[in-house]
């Protein structure tokens, strides 16, 4: 019930951000934007159980003007369970909701 909850508003989100989608850049040297790095990646691993390992926030973007409130992007640069470098994209909302968590082409 709760993936199916995630999902809907995740379509949502996403809906959104292609009709309204003017993102703003957010310094990802704030320590603020690494520890959402971090627990999004966390939150990830709980749920999947994939092993993979926070190294730091590349890009981090922001959404105000979405139907859901506040969205924040984030590109983050991970080690996977194999010890390669990996990128992933999150989507959190302004709760710190995890709305969204996979790997960027």
């Amino acid at each position: 019930m709760r993936n199916s909850v995630v999902l809907v508003v995740s379509i949502v989100a996403i809906y959104a951000i292609a009709v309204l989608g003017a993102r703003s850049p957010i310094d990802v040297n704030d320590s603020g934007v690494q520890w959402l790095g971090r627990w999004a990646v966390a939150v990830h691993v709980k749920e999947e159980k994939d092993g993979i390992e926070f190294n730091k926030v590349l890009r981090a973007e922001s959404d105000e003007e979405s139907p859901l409130g506040k969205i924040l992007y984030l590109l983050i640069d991970a080690t996977n369970r194999d010890g390669k470098d990996a990128k992933y994209n999150a989507v959190l909302n302004e709760t710190a909701a995890l709305l969204s968590f996979k790997p960027a082409n």
